[in-house]
């Protein structure tokens, strides 16, 4: 059998070599030693053909020389004008070096010499440039008056607590979109929360938009001006990039000031005053802002000597639901300790549970504050109708004003040639009831016979 193998081999010479895969594949994909030198030969090939064609043998990239060859860039020189500039700029820099930290002057001059006698002049320079720096920023950084509010009015026309409420996400809600634009949306409840605490705090309204923006919005929200003041951007602090609504600017006693705010920032120098609202993002089904009514009446009808009292009591809780549950346990208790007095008069031989003359039971008692608080609902509900149907009427006088005046167009010319409007006019518009009064108390003229 081996010998018909061989036999078979040696007629087939092909079948004599076998190559292993490995190696197979090594044979068929390997890469020519003299690859390099076979890139070089065709690259000649490629260039001679080329120089055959065009004419002109192939030449190597040089630099340009002689006329061509590009010129070195050398310095300008600077022009008087320039050194002038630069003089001026420098004079100013020393002048203004020299004026941050100059001496003071007039008395406060002379109480600084007395209080650093041993400081050297430069030592000096540098305290005074520092301390007008400080000065300088901190003016910037504080609220533009001292006093945000005028001086409080005498009783009774002053009620005794301020009420600061923020704007943005505690009574509107701001949205933008490319389609509409910015759009303002008004926390159910705002007008009547408003309107409802004028019995009893002195609102105003502290927001941390400018001026010309928040007081568009504001005419919406408050027609009727329950909350007299408003505070803008203007009236705030910006301490470390941030807004901050600072309370004792108020000029009023932080003892009576309760702020109202979504922003943890914007009370942080008195948080003792705060009342920590969610931020408002648009539900129209939201209740907090109404359901706060009963807490600040109270501690209004309550007259507690400091809120910072209370607020600190319910700080960090859901204060509608706990102020319920605080109040349902003081009826609890008075009406357990009303029931005591009861045994004990009946054990006397008292009348017990029913009053003297066979009138009807006797309840138990009820805190002077609910029963108050609903003498001011009542009172709400009598007045309420009358002072907004006032002041609509108010609102539209103003405007009948704005659109009298507006058609009243008085140029530069006519106030040049003529002498501008009559002002016998502009008092009938002003004021044309007491226009009509001396009307009529201004005797007729004598007909002629």
């Amino acid at each position: 059998m081996a010998s018909l193998a061989r036999f078979s081999r040696a007629l087939n010479p092909a079948a004599r070599i076998r190559l292993s895969p490995s190696w197979a594949a090594r044979r068929t994909f390997a890469t020519p030693a003299n690859n390099e030198a076979a890139n070089q030969a065709s690259r000649g090939i490629a260039a001679e053909a080329l120089a055959q064609k065009t004419g002109h043998a192939p030449t190597l990239a040089t630099a340009p020389k002689g006329k061509n060859k590009p010129s070195k860039i050398g310095k300008t020189p600077t022009s008087n004008a320039v050194k002038v500039l630069y003089g001026l700029l420098g004079t100013t820099a020393l002048g203004f070096t020299y004026y941050v930290g100059r001496p003071y002057e007039d008395e406060e001059g002379v109480r600084d010499a007395e209080k650093h006698a041993d400081e050297n002049f430069l030592a000096g320079f540098i305290r005074r440039a520092q301390e007008r720096y400080h000065s300088t920023r901190d003016s910037m950084s504080n609220p533009i008056w001292d006093k945000l509010l005028p001086d409080p009015l005498p009783a009774p026309y002053q009620q005794p607590y301020t009420l600061v409420i923020n704007l943005d996400n505690t009574l509107i809600h701001s949205t933008w979109d490319k389609d509409h634009g910015w759009r303002v949306a008004k926390r159910p409840g705002a007008e009547y929360f408003l309107a409802y605490l004028f019995q009893h705090y002195e609102i105003v309204i502290f927001t941390t938009q400018n001026s010309d923006t928040a007081m568009r919005i504001l005419e919406k929200l408050d027609p009727y001006q329950y909350a007299p003041y408003r505070l803008y951007k203007e009236s705030t602090r910006y301490i470390d990039g941030k807004h901050v609504k600072d309370l004792s600017h108020l000029n009023r006693d932080l003892s009576k000031v309760i702020i109202m705010d979504s922003n943890p920032d914007a009370y942080s120098l008195q948080p003792e005053n705060s009342i920590a609202m969610k931020p408002w993002m648009g539900d129209p089904n939201d209740t907090e802002l109404v359901a706060m009514i009963p807490f600040l009446e109270t501690l209004a009808l309550t007259e507690v000597e400091d809120v910072r009292g209370p607020l600190a009591k319910f700080r960090g809780t859901n204060i509608p639901v706990e102020f319920a549950k605080w109040e349902e346990d003081l009826k609890e208790q008075m009406r357990l300790q009303w029931e005591e007095e009861q045994k004990s008069k009946k054990g006397k031989g008292g009348f017990g549970m029913f009053r003297v003359g066979g009138q009807q039971a006797e309840q138990p008692p009820v805190p002077i504050f609910e029963a108050q608080r609903q003498q001011f609902q009542e009172h709400f509900k009598r007045t309420h109708k009358a002072v907004e149907e006032e002041a609509a009427e108010n609102l539209k006088k103003q405007k009948e004003l704005e659109e009298k005046i507006k058609q009243m167009r008085v140029s530069v010319w006519d106030i040049l040639t003529k002498g501008g409007p009559d002002p016998a006019a502009l008092a009938a518009l002003t004021n044309p009831e007491a226009t009509e009064a001396e009307a009529e108390a201004s005797p007729a003229p004598a007909s002629s016979a």
